[in-house]
């Protein structure tokens, strides 16, 4: 499914991680490129990390982002059903729990699940790539963590984008329930 899944569905040119061909190196090389190429201006950099991300994916929600992405009903039924159809049971001191069935969120463990992540977080950490005379902006992600990388031409444009652009990212993840992790956005 992971190779089939990714032949449907693109994450855009400024996610990383869980794409064929684009890792964290390819992340870091655009963020070096970015701030050598604005090298005159101001410069301004954030690192922010989804708290709890997988297990707040809203299953439906991610089905009708993959079919707004292009993906087919047969593979967005598939998904629908793999992360609908798990449970677990809890070993304490040799004594087995009983069964609790998830109908939240998606199996980190998998490596189906960055791929289905970067889908549910696309518009999230979205490109948001912004260039005018006075300030140059980009968003970068790797799965659920993401860059803010402002160039401006004083410190005080740098802050306020990079504030501007930290609340759309924020707000639109409290829209589906989630935040950054406050001891890991810097």
């Amino acid at each position: 499914m992971l190779g089939r899944i990714p032949a449907e569905v693109e994450l855009g040119p400024t996610q990383f991680g869980s794409q064929r061909r684009k890792g964290y190196h390819d992340m870091m090389a655009t963020l070096y490129e970015f701030l050598k190429y604005y090298k005159k201006l101001e410069r301004g950099l954030m690192s922010m990390d989804i708290e709890g991300g997988f297990d707040k994916i809203d299953t439906w929600l991610l089905c009708q982002l993959m079919a707004a992405r292009g993906c087919g009903l047969t593979l967005c039924r598939w998904v629908a059903r793999w992360a609908g159809r798990r449970s677990v049971k809890f070993r304490f001191n040799g004594r087995l729990s009983r069964e609790y069935y998830i109908n939240q969120g998606i199996s980190q463990g998998s490596p189906l699940s960055p791929f289905l992540f970067g889908i549910y977080m696309a518009d999230i950490l979205s490109p948001c790539l912004l260039c005018s005379p006075s300030v140059a902006s980009v968003v970068l992600s790797y799965v659920d963590d993401g860059v803010i990388a402002v160039a401006g031409i004083s410190r005080g444009t740098v802050v306020v984008r990079m504030g501007e652009v930290f609340e759309d990212c924020r707000r639109v993840a409290g829209l589906r329930g989630m935040g950054f992790s406050v001891m890991k956005t810097q």
